[in-house]
This record gives structure tokens, sequence and C-alpha cells, in this order.
């Protein structure tokens, strides 16, 4: 399901087009003497919204399909743990001091939680969410490989189930860092390309946003107020992403 910030670029992008008809429609009665206003400009710039938003459209189910990938490499961590616990108590020799080392890393791959983030269309913030997120990740895979070694220096720890064996262990570890690097592999160009829609929709000089608001505030000094047309123009909105 699409993000409501996604759906709000998707609305600016085809009320650019509904305007562009509109106007075309008035032929010649359409003449500003700005020229960012005349149609073909405005069709230019719809034109490269639209392909910037196709472009976004395209990296996102790689970047989803990444980060839940991720998630389910993650989610069976936290049980795990509380079965190694129990593996790693019934081990011959292991002393209280050992049992509150494992207790200590423990206690840090659970008590990290799933943060979902406010849908934002500043690329700074997305970045920072980005890197907040990536570095819980690679805690906890750091976290992992820690629990990984004290299993590993643990005299008498080799249980005979494969689940709780050391080469297990690393093969899972092996998973977090390859599902971590996934999503950052899939990040990058996402980010990059919603930063190109954003500039082009909102941020640049000539943005859409402002831009057909312009051509809209042109369109009501030459339409009667109590036509057909001026109104459904009135009802036609182009807003900044995350603004009222």
């Amino acid at each position: 399901m699409a993000s409501t910030s996604e759906k709000g670029h998707a609305k600016n992008i085809a009320n650019a087009n509904l305007l562009n008809t509109y106007i075309a429609q008035l032929g010649a009665l359409y003449n500003p003497s700005n020229p960012k206003l005349q149609l073909s400009n405005l069709q230019n710039i719809y034109t490269t919204s639209f392909s910037h938003q196709e472009n976004v459209n395209t990296l996102v189910a790689p970047y989803s399909i990444a980060v839940d990938n991720r998630e389910n490499i993650f989610a069976p961590v936290s049980k795990k743990i509380t079965k190694l616990r129990k593996v790693y108590k019934a081990t011959e020799g292991v002393t209280p001091a050992q049992l509150e080392d494992f207790m200590t890393i423990a206690r840090k791959l659970k008590g990290i939680r799933k943060v979902t983030n406010a849908p934002t269309t500043d690329t700074t913030e997305e970045q920072t969410q980005h890197s907040t997120s990536q570095m819980s990740y690679d805690q906890r895979t750091n976290n992992y490989d820690l629990l990984i070694s004290l299993l590993q220096n643990t005299p008498n720890y080799n249980p005979n189930e494969t689940e709780y064996q050391i080469a297990t262990l690393q093969t899972e570890k092996a998973q977090m860092l390859q599902a971590t690097q996934g999503v950052a592999n899939t990040f990058v160009p996402l980010n990059n390309a919603r930063s190109i829609r954003n500039n082009s929709m909102y941020l640049s000089e000539d943005n859409l946003v402002d831009t057909f608001n312009k051509a809209k505030d042109y369109l009501f000094t030459i339409l009667d107020s109590n036509s057909v047309q001026y109104k459904a123009i009135a009802k036609i909105k182009f807003k900044k992403v995350g603004q009222a």
C-alpha cells in the first residue's frame, strides 16, 4: 500500500495534468505574459515530475523487499537468545559470572525494538532515519557476534542440536550482515531518486507546486468567478507534501 506522502506526490502530478487539460481547452484566451506560465512550460514541468515519480516508484519495491527480508532475518533472534540461555546454563562448568556475561549481551540484543518512522519528504531527515535504523541493526549483529565469541570461548559448549552450534550461529550472523547491506544497497538509489523528485516538485525555483499555483492565480484573472471552469479549477489543489 502506498504511503500517504507518496499518494500526495501522485495527486500533485495528476492535478498538474488536469490543470493543463483545462488550460488547453481555453485556447487563445490563456495568454500569460510570464513565459514560465505558458502551457508548453507547464507541460514540460508535468512530464518531468511524472518521470521522476515513476523512477521513485520503480525503486520503492526493491527497498521494501530488502527491509522486509532484514526484518524476517532478525525477527527470531529474541526467541533464539532465550533458548540459547538455557543451553548455555546447562553447559558443564558454566559459572554465574559467565552466565551474567551472557545475559549482559542478551539484554542488548533484546532491548532494541523496531522503530517505525513517520513518512517524510525531507531527504536529509530520510537519510537520518535510515542511518539510525541501519546502526541499530549493525549493533544487534555486533552483539550477536559478541555472543558467539563468548560461546566459542566457553569450555564444554558443544551442543548436539544443530541450531545452537557455533557454525549455525555464524551462518545466521552472516545472513544478518547480508540483509542489512541489502537494505543499504537499495536505499541509496531510492533516496537519490526522491531527492531529484522533491527538487523538481517542491524545492527548485520553478518547482511544480509554486508554478502551477501561479498559473491558477492567472486563470482566476481571466475567468468569471461564477463560471463552471472557474469553480472546477478552484478545486484543483497543489500542496507541498507534509504541509497543510
